[in-house]
């Protein structure tokens, strides 16, 4: 239980690894390196009996915030420089019931001096069941000033995902 409550970059890494007992039971690419595991709870069910299309974003989102914090962007803030979402596409390919087993995986696709593109995706046992690309801006929102990626942030993305640089 303590591991979940550390939050030093190093413990969210960790966090976000994908074993290979994921990869075997997921049917997860190599390409992939940072998600976490989770169910498709009552409250991420509609009416029709499957994960909503929300909750597959609220996943995203979840698995998004974590990666940033193991990548050195703090913790959300209105005063400090923060992701804000400019565009979001998502496709959904398969169904997921309540109590299925999910895996959400996160990675930087491109990076340019002020905004990286991540994609995202849900697989369910038979494989991926949801794709989301999503352009981000790094900015202060009490500003709306927009503001560089950090160096030592590049370079952890970099070490991670090697995203193509615009």
């Amino acid at each position: 239980m303590t591991e979940i409550l550390d939050t030093t970059r190093e413990a969210v890494r960790r966090r976000l690894a994908i074993s290979d007992a994921a990869r075997a039971t997921f049917a997860i690419p190599d390409d992939w390196r940072a998600g976490m595991a989770r169910v498709v709870e009552w409250s991420d069910v509609d009416a029709f009996a499957h994960a909503n299309h929300t909750s597959f974003l609220l996943w995203f989102e979840a698995a998004r915030n974590l990666y940033l914090e193991a990548v050195g962007i703090p913790r959300h803030a209105v005063d400090k420089p923060g992701p804000v979402m400019m565009n979001l596409t998502t496709r959904y390919l398969k169904p997921l019931a309540y109590h299925d087993p999910v895996f959400v995986t996160a990675r930087v696709k491109s990076m340019r001096r002020t905004s990286f593109v991540m994609e995202y995706a849900a697989w369910g046992t038979d494989g991926c069941a949801c794709t989301c690309e999503a352009l981000l801006v790094l900015m202060v929102n009490a500003t709306g000033e927009k503001v560089a990626i950090a160096d030592d942030v590049r370079t952890t993305i970099r070490a991670l995902d090697a995203p193509l640089e615009q």
